[in-house]
């Protein structure tokens, strides 16, 4: 009898060979989905900065009623970021891009601003990571512009719009002002 068929190795090979190109394919799809991530994450921020510039040329002021193009420091510093909560549970209080006191999506009841003429953005969406993005007058940035985390070395102020990041943790306590995470993708407003 001449029969064909596949002998054990042979099949075994070939389920060998689908199973590296299974992962091979699961490793691409994961490291193009972070990258996308990261890219929407960009994109938004940049929608954030055209909001606040839009109502910053309107209201002469920036988000939560902060002087308009000035780097926070000593004083001032205190209690200017505006952020929702990272994966740790840390946030600003109310002091949320979405709040109205932010004056992006409605004028601030309590105090209005002076010549609001928005919505400057129907809504703020959530971050890639299921966090609201952040405004902060004092963010710490390194000579190269990568947040002071990742080098803590000749570190300065500038006005960021952000994320958090895909490490999703962020929110400065009161020993560390200006100081986010190192995976935080950010656009400087001024510096």
């Amino acid at each position: 009898m001449n029969k064909k068929a596949f002998t054990l190795i042979e099949l075994l090979v070939v389920i060998a060979v689908i199973g590296i190109l299974s992962t091979m394919a699961v490793v691409a799809v994961s490291s193009a989905r972070a990258k996308a991530r990261i890219v929407k994450a960009e994109s938004d921020v940049s929608a954030i900065y055209s909001a606040i510039s839009l109502m910053s040329n309107d209201t002469g002021e920036w988000p939560g009623h902060q002087e308009f193009d000035t780097v926070a420091s000593g004083v001032a510093a205190s209690n200017n970021e505006i952020c929702g909560a990272d994966k740790n549970s840390n946030d600003c209080g109310s002091r949320t891009l979405t709040a109205s006191s932010s004056g992006i999506m409605e004028n601030d009841g309590g105090t209005p601003f002076s010549n609001w003429d928005g919505p400057y953005m129907p809504s703020i969406p959530l971050d890639p990571w299921g966090h609201e993005y952040f405004f902060d007058t004092d963010y710490q940035v390194d000579s190269n512009n990568n947040p002071c985390q990742c080098t803590n070395v000749a570190c300065h102020d500038v006005v960021v719009i952000g994320s958090y990041g895909p490490d999703e943790e962020g929110v400065p306590d009161s020993s560390s002002s200006g100081a986010y995470g190192c995976d935080d993708i950010i656009k400087i407003i001024t510096y």
